[in-house]
């Protein structure tokens, strides 16, 4: 039903996607840009300190004496939003000069691997994120919970939506490079929000009848992200 809420995973990137992934994507505003592996999928170890902070020093009377450490702290959790209404993607000529149609976008898995880094730095720019928002930084072919999410935006929303009025539909016409946008705090509100946006400016491109159960199915299953995140991927 056109009442009922719908939740949008995030994309992503992220995505991958970005996902980027994207949906209600874990993390916060605008990130640092992308990170993205200039050869194999796997990461690059970090470069190691030429001054290690742990290694002992010497005083003035001769004594080793260790030095101290550093304390790391908790990053404070990101804000969210905003939760502005969705647009017509501002990334299609940038698709476009990787030779890939906005509007018929392939699956990631038929991508050759040069072409689909250079798509995985349009997710991670359209969402706000970082590569490891969505991958291990240990195994990147590994699928982390977001990752998984991410799969779906791309496959069930890029490449099976689009804008009411046909223009292209991708992951920043939603995320606006923010990772997590949806503002739950209010229920009815977010309710609204998601029916004037997600299923009165988007349409299906099976020509099948949108509406909540696109992504939240018959019956309506309001936790569906979780089992996306779940799903057992090889």
């Amino acid at each position: 039903m056109r009442s009922q809420k719908l939740a949008l995973p995030v994309f992503l990137v992220t995505s991958t996607l970005a996902a980027a992934a994207l949906g209600a994507c874990g993390g916060g505003e605008t990130g640092p840009g992308p990170q993205v592996p200039s050869g194999s999928v796997a990461s690059t170890p970090p470069s190691v300190s030429a001054t290690p902070t742990n290694m002992p020093s010497t005083s003035a009377s001769g004594s080793n004496t260790a030095a101290p450490t550093s304390t790391s702290t908790t990053a404070t959790p990101p804000s969210v939003g905003p939760m502005n209404p969705i647009k017509a993607s501002a990334m299609g000529d940038e698709l476009k000069a990787l030779g890939l149609d906005p509007k018929k976008l392939p699956p990631l898995a038929k991508m050759e691997p040069e072409k689909l880094r250079q798509v995985m730095k349009t997710i991670t720019k359209a969402v706000g994120g970082q590569c490891t928002s969505c991958h291990d930084a240990n195994d990147f072919r590994a699928w982390t919970p977001n990752k998984k999410v991410a799969s779906h935006m791309w496959n069930d929303w890029v490449r099976g939506l689009s804008m009411e009025d046909g223009s292209v539909l991708y992951c920043d016409s939603c995320h606006q490079g923010h990772l997590k946008f949806l503002d739950r705090k209010d229920k009815k509100e977010l309710s609204k929000w998601m029916d004037a946006n997600f299923v009165s400016k988007l349409k299906r491109l099976d020509k099948k009848e949108h509406g909540c159960e696109t992504c939240h199915g018959d019956p309506f299953d309001p936790k569906f992200l979780a089992k996306w995140e779940n799903e057992q991927k090889k």
